[in-house]
């Protein structure tokens, strides 16, 4: 009887902590869907599953980001925010990496000369 006593005030402790930020994933991810229904892209179910993994884990980090930032206040829109386009900034990511690469390799060669 006391293991079960504990995995629900585990599973309620786990609940209070994140369910704001499962909530605003899911928001996220529901508006990602959406979205997408209303531009009426043609995707296979391989597309869809990277879509929503990609948008979860943009979700996560910034709902992560907000935690230790402290800016738990700021999740509740940021966090839904950072799922829906985080396909896109992926996106671009991977598109410009190399531009992006070079002007922060500059940053910090330019950093250690200065010094």
């Amino acid at each position: 009887m006391y293991e079960k006593t504990n995995i629900f005030t585990e599973a309620f402790t786990f609940l209070t902590k994140w369910g704001s930020v499962i909530l605003s994933i899911g928001i996220g991810v529901l508006a990602k869907i959406s979205t997408e229904v209303l531009l009426k892209r043609k995707l296979s179910m391989m597309q869809w599953l990277g879509i929503m993994g990609v948008s979860v884990f943009g979700g996560y980090l910034m709902a992560t980001w907000c935690q230790t930032s402290g800016w738990q206040e700021q999740g509740y829109y940021l966090v839904p925010l950072a799922t829906l386009f985080s396909e896109k900034i992926t996106i671009y990511i991977t598109t410009n990496y190399r531009d992006i690469l070079s002007r922060l390799l500059d940053l910090f060669i330019r950093r250690n000369e200065n010094k």
